[in-house]
């Protein structure tokens, strides 16, 4: 088991101080030495006025924030958690993508998704109904994109004869490519497409927000673990190419809160058995303080023992 975490804007009650330079290197240097394999950030370019109220998570651009923590730090991996794909023409997601994963030295770990927000997809001029078709069509042309092919086809409100995007991504063929989505169609991707497949664990109203299918208990997320591995068989593909990571089991993390560390390890194990590879945590952001400090307990308790002493040291 290996674990990721999200930053702590990711709290609706998040405080814009975690956006500080000195914030934001504290937070990503912590997550490295506590052994986090990855650090997410969301992507909510123009989130509706009713849903942020309403206690939807705060956001940061992805690109620009995890651009900075590659400065900032030397071997912890850039995680998109996740980009909403049919927000931005595929080209541009291609250019922004094989950047970062240059300048990081090829630490990026492209986590996508159709998203959710009807209002968000309206404010960016996109249609939320072509959202699968989006989707699609970007995943296509970044396997083209970062392959270093020509790309030459047209798509929803756009087209090209010749295309040839630079620069490429370090990590080749590729930078990993994980797929959110709870429903058949979207493991079905992930089988087809991704190296990851995103499974949230939430309650009945987070699933109604999200428009995504519920997975109620680990009975659930292991019936469609084995349903991932059947479909990604039937792709042609190792049953077992495709990673399976998890996140919300936990909910938000907070030191001041506390947890019972035994039994999330024995939990991580469970999940684990299942054939679960990552799990993904949220963090307390409305104090850096206390988000640096949860995230530098998490990996004491939790993260750090997971790993061989190889990879702690």
């Amino acid at each position: 088991m290996r674990f990721d975490v999200q930053h702590a804007t990711a709290d609706p009650a998040w405080t814009p101080e975690l956006l500080t330079s000195a914030a934001l290197t504290r937070f990503a240097r912590a997550a490295e030495e506590a052994g986090f394999g990855a650090l997410g950030f969301t992507d909510h370019p123009a989130p509706s006025t009713p849903w942020v109220r309403g206690g939807g998570e705060g956001s940061a651009d992805p690109f620009s924030a995890l651009g900075f923590c590659a400065a900032v730090t030397t071997s912890i991996r850039l995680l998109t958690w996740v980009l909403v794909l049919g927000y931005r023409n595929p080209f541009l997601t291609a250019h922004q993508t094989a950047t970062l994963d240059a300048i990081s030295g090829g630490r990026l770990v492209v986590g996508v998704g159709t998203g959710y927000l009807r209002g968000e997809f309206r404010a960016l001029g996109v249609d939320f109904e072509h959202r699968r078709e989006l989707f699609d069509e970007a995943i296509e042309v970044l396997r083209s994109a970062w392959a270093g092919d020509e790309v030459s086809r047209s798509g929803v409100g756009w087209a090209t004869k010749g295309t040839l995007p630079q620069p490429l991504p370090v990590q080749r063929p590729a930078p990993p490519l994980w797929i959110h989505g709870n429903s058949r169609w979207g493991r079905q991707r992930a089988a087809r497409h991704g190296d990851g497949w995103i499974a949230v664990l939430a309650s009945d109203q987070m699933f109604r927000t999200m428009r995504t299918a519920p997975i109620e208990g680990l009975d659930e997320l292991s019936r469609r673990i084995d349903e991932l591995r059947e479909l990604t068989a039937a792709a042609g593909r190792d049953p077992g190419a495709v990673e399976v990571v998890a996140t919300g089991n936990w909910g938000l993390l907070d030191i001041r809160k506390g947890w019972y560390a035994a039994r999330m390890r024995e939990e991580a194990a469970e999940l684990g058995e299942l054939g679960v590879d990552r799990v993904v945590l949220v963090i307390c952001g409305d104090d850096p303080g206390a988000a640096e400090d949860t995230v530098r307990r998490l990996g004491e308790e939790l993260v750090l023992p997971a790993l061989d002493e190889k990879e702690r040291a």
